[in-house]
């Protein structure tokens, strides 16, 4: 019996390996970041994205890697040709191809067919993602399960590599709730139900031939696409063929599954491990391992189902909601060894430190700043005295300024931020100017070179460029006339060299529109000194979400699903609205006579109501804040009430002669819908308002337990981190500031002691880091 080749002599004997890069996306869920570059270049964790795709490919093998491109297409070919991909000693060879007419993914995989380039098995991946695996396994695998196929005269044409996860997972997409249909035997797909989240579906369809043709299938729905497939030229041929196809999952996959006329194959390997690399000795104990288990098949001559390791990572940068939890699995070392200390580019290494933090040695902390768990800090990034930065990142030449705060962030080069700001789980661009005292509420998009402020809040989700929508259409298309013959002197630092007279003006800076001084901005939305457009959603194009998906509020609403800082509570308060509409559009109610009351008002009825009943035991807190959302979405109430309302309410069931025990018994009992009110810094410094309030003009209690009272509850907050000690002191400090008509010098005075103990605790945590 002859001996059984490696995979790597399998490997050798076809052609060339050679990848398709898709560097364009063909969508607009990264605007207003990618108006001035194109997606891939933009960093994850301080690195081009598309180093990621390319470190990731080369260690598969790949001999040539294929970037089709359309948008800003100069400055990604001038960014390989002064990249490590374009010198001698590089084992893969990276060529860019420039597909300007594609309107689609479908319509860019077209030219490619026509082209001829590819004419043997290929890597088919988008420019986004983040891998640690060795795809050699998986392309071995491919190919034996294609002579398999053959056999029974069928065309393998793809190999989809798919990762489990749990609905609950941060890479989850929270806009699809597809469905794969899977034949558990032989790991075969025998159908994709693609579906959007909203409207929830109660179905789901299955082709009867699924049922009837295998013995046994699964219905998988925690799978995610990692956007990484091993593909055959046959896959290439269909695309063009089938000239109507335009997106690769919902019209290519869904039809080659479906169609009787041509009998096709598409396989799917399913990753389980949360990381690990596919080395040559794991592969071969995997297979040794696999042999008894299938009836000592012959894995390696093609006469069985080949299965590879289940093991790795491997995951595509499809929204903002995605790269925020790649990022955090960088940071976290899930996808060791891709982590921000070992650099895959040129620049300037990072140390790792205690809770994850990552930072050059160029940077410079204040010695009252704080920089928590899971950070990184780019070269000369400057973080002032008082200000506070967590499970964020920061690129080159960031500023941020004394008392602001950055929570679940990521700042690009030289954005800064003012004294006294707030940036919570958001995006901003290069040179952005946050000003004194604004507040950036979660999901928010800040396109380069954008300023606001001074004393401003930017509203949840909003996205802000720097040029208007006219113009970023203008651009496009001036875009369309770059000759490729020209890229060697295409500028790929946008604005660099603009210095601080160009961040004053914001006029000659790259890409900017030329008419600045007579441009009008919006200064009640952006600030007194904003520069910049708010885009809207029902003025772009959402094709990228579906043909199915024609309401544009449905449209706007998948939108947020996708975006940085969405949270699976979104998708239930969303599910919960659509379903309060559909129960009123049903049930047309006659209100000439009826008596006109307030939505507010009941609502706040309602929530002294229910806040209440959990108080005094007779109703679930859980179903109370089910409850609560109902009816908030009912009567469209502001969801800020919900604070002020459930913190007073708790405060007027303290029995005043059992303190301290009556609050802390009180406030434990509460303590999750106090919580649920209470999700951001800035919302923690009104808690403590309330309660000072409360505390200082309510007639219920005797001045004697004001102070008393107000200590209690503070220190009974901060113990069921409710409150931050941040805030704490924060609050503090700006009091003091305060005219003694607007805050009581005595409840300050009592609650003092406390706040020099949280100084003290954070002195010495400094103490110990230094």
């Amino acid at each position: 019996m002859a001996p059984k080749k490696s995979i790597a002599t399998k490997i050798s004997e076809e052609k060339e390996l050679k990848a398709v890069v898709l560097a364009d996306a063909f969508d607009d869920l990264f605007q207003p970041l990618a108006v001035n570059k194109p997606r891939c270049l933009l960093p994850l964790c301080n690195v081009p994205m598309i180093e990621y795709t390319l470190e990731f490919l080369a260690a598969s093998g790949v001999a040539e890697a294929i970037l089709i491109c359309k948008s800003h297409s100069e400055k990604l070919v001038a960014y390989i040709r002064q990249s490590k991909w374009s010198r001698g000693s590089t084992p893969m060879k990276v060529n860019t191809t420039i597909v300007q007419s594609a309107m689609s993914v479908c319509d860019a995989l077209r030219q490619i067919d026509e082209s001829s380039i590819i004419t043997s098995e290929f890597i088919l991946c988008t420019g986004l993602v983040v891998s640690n695996m060795d795809l050699s396994e998986l392309i071995a695998a491919h190919l034996a399960n294609k002579d398999h196929e053959a056999s029974s005269k069928r065309s393998l044409v793809m190999t989809m590599l798919l990762r489990e996860a749990a609905s609950t997972h941060r890479l989850y997409d929270k806009s699809d709730e597809s469905v794969y249909l899977i034949d558990p035997s032989t790991g075969r797909l025998l159908a994709v139900n693609s579906s959007s989240s909203l409207p929830r579906a109660h179905t789901v369809d299955v082709p009867t031939k699924a049922i009837t043709k295998s013995p046994e299938i699964e219905l998988r729905a925690d799978l995610i696409d990692t956007h990484v497939s091993i593909c055959s030229p046959d896959a290439l041929a269909q695309l063009t063929e089938n000239f109507d196809y335009q997106v690769v999952r919902r019209d290519f996959i869904h039809s080659t599954l479906i169609s009787d006329v041509v009998p096709m194959s598409i396989y799917a390997h399913i990753l389980t491990g949360s990381s690990g690399v596919l080395s040559e000795a794991a592969s071969a104990s995997t297979a040794d391992a696999l042999v008894p288990a299938l009836g000592a098949l012959d894995l390696s001559a093609g006469s069985g189902i080949t299965f590879p390791s289940h093991s790795g990572y491997a995951a595509g940068v499809a929204d903002t909601a995605a790269y925020d939890a790649i990022s955090r699995d960088l940071i976290g070392r899930w996808a060791y060894p891709l982590c921000p200390d070992s650099n895959p580019t040129d620049g300037p290494p990072y140390s790792y430190h205690r809770g994850a933090v990552y930072k050059t040695s160029t940077v410079f902390l204040g010695r009252e700043s704080r920089v928590d768990h899971h950070v990184i800090l780019g070269p000369n990034s400057h973080v002032a005295d008082h200000a506070r930065v967590f499970d964020s990142v920061l690129g080159s030449d960031c500023h941020i300024s004394s008392q602001s705060v950055v929570c679940g962030s990521y700042l690009f080069d030289r954005a800064s931020v003012g004294k006294g700001s707030v940036v919570e789980r958001s995006i901003l661009g290069e040179r952005v100017m946050i000003l004194e005292n604004v507040v950036i509420e979660r999901g928010c998009l800040i396109g380069d070179d954008v300023i606001l402020g001074p004393n401003v809040r930017i509203p949840a989700f909003s996205r802000i460029s720097r040029r208007s929508l006219q113009d970023q259409h203008a651009h496009a298309n001036d875009d369309s006339d770059f000759d490729d013959s020209d890229s060697d002197d295409a500028d790929l630092s946008g604005s660099d060299g603009q210095a601080e007279a160009g961040r004053t003006s914001m006029s000659g800076l790259s890409g900017l529109p030329s008419n600045t001084d007579t441009e009008v901005f919006d200064t009640q939305a952006l600030g007194s000194s904003g520069v910049g457009y708010i885009l809207s959603d029902d003025t772009e194009d959402d094709n990228e979400l579906g043909d199915d998906v024609v309401d544009e509020e449905i449209g706007a609403k998948l939108r947020t699903l996708r975006s940085i800082g969405s949270n699976f509570s979104d998708l239930e308060h969303i599910h919960a609205e659509l379903a309060a509409e559909a129960s009123m559009r049903s049930a047309k109610v006659q209100v000439e006579d009826a008596i006109v009351r307030s939505p507010q008002e009941d609502f706040e009825h309602e929530l002294k109501t229910i806040t209440n009943e959990v108080l005094e035991g007779i109703e679930d807190i859980d179903m109370a804040m089910m409850d609560i959302s109902r009816c908030r979405l009912d009567c469209n109430a502001d969801q800020n009430v919900i604070r002020h309302i459930v913190l007073k309410e708790a405060l007027n069931a303290i029995d005043m002669a059992a303190l301290p025990g009556s609050a802390k018994a009180t406030l434990a009992k509460i303590n999750k819908l106090i919580a649920w009110g209470i999700t951001s810094g800035t919302e923690q410094l009104d808690a403590i308002g309330i309660v000072e309030r409360y505390c200082a003009l309510s007639n219920a209690i005797d001045d004697s337990v004001r102070g008393r009272l107000f200590k209690v509850v503070v220190c009974m907050l901060y113990e069921l981190d409710i409150l931050e000690d941040m805030a704490v002191i924060l609050w503090y400090n700006r009091s003091l500031k305060r005219p003694d008509d607007e805050v009581s010098r005595g409840l300050l005075d009592t609650i003092k002691p406390f706040v020099d103990l949280l100084n003290e605790s954070d002195d010495e945590d400094s103490s110990s880091e230094e």
